[in-house]
């Protein structure tokens, strides 16, 4: 028996098997905590609500794109709507209907020719995709070559010396510019473990 007051000391290998099981958990947690945040729980106050009106939408004072600002403006552009659509619970078809009013001048012009061909493609019974939209509209205001960076950025993207709720979110602002490397979210997953501070993800 060990002496009174005294904690026993633990066998090298037995320690080493703690410190395993704690990357373990650590690492576990943190995909979890990423798997939340793709499936949108990490949104505080969720509720069952679905749809919005354009009033709501207005209310949240959306910035307008008139196609004449640069490649970064027009992805800052799709950043503030969909964070707007987070709080409001659009619907998929709101979602671009509400955001393509907020296109002016150039833009707008772009998007009534483009909107015409994309329904005769797809078909006058089927609507049109907030994702479907975004790609689009990516493709011809966010040059090609910067997506490819952004992609090259995600790919190189490990956590450093941000904290693991950092690190997430800018994983899944990266990430989108490289779906074609990622194929699924199980793959998704694996790419933001290893991502991971040493001490924290499995070793």
């Amino acid at each position: 028996m060990a002496p009174r007051g005294r904690r026993p000391r633990v066998p090298p290998s037995e320690n080493n098997t703690v410190q395993d099981d704690n990357s373990e958990v650590l690492a576990a947690a943190a995909t979890r905590f990423f798997q939340r945040m793709v499936n949108g729980d990490m949104v505080v106050g969720r509720t069952t609500q679905v749809g919005c009106t354009l009033e709501q939408f207005s209310h949240q004072h959306p910035p307008t794109f008139d196609g004449r600002l640069n490649s970064i403006d027009a992805e800052s552009w799709i950043d503030r709507i969909e964070q707007i659509f987070e709080v409001l619970y659009c619907t998929d078809d709101q979602k671009v209907k509400y955001a393509t009013y907020h296109l002016t001048d150039m833009a707008n012009k772009w998007w009534k020719s483009t909107r015409a061909l994309v329904q005769l493609e797809l078909g006058e019974a089927v609507p049109i995709t907030w994702e479907h939209f975004k790609k689009i509209f990516l493709d011809h205001f966010f040059p090609q070559t910067l997506q490819e960076s952004r992609a090259r950025q995600f790919m190189d993207l490990t956590q450093g010396s941000m904290t693991v709720a950092q690190y997430a979110t800018t994983f899944m602002e990266l990430s989108r510019f490289a779906s074609y490397l990622i194929p699924d979210e199980e793959k998704k997953a694996e790419k933001f473990e290893r991502g991971l501070n040493r001490r924290i993800r499995e070793r």
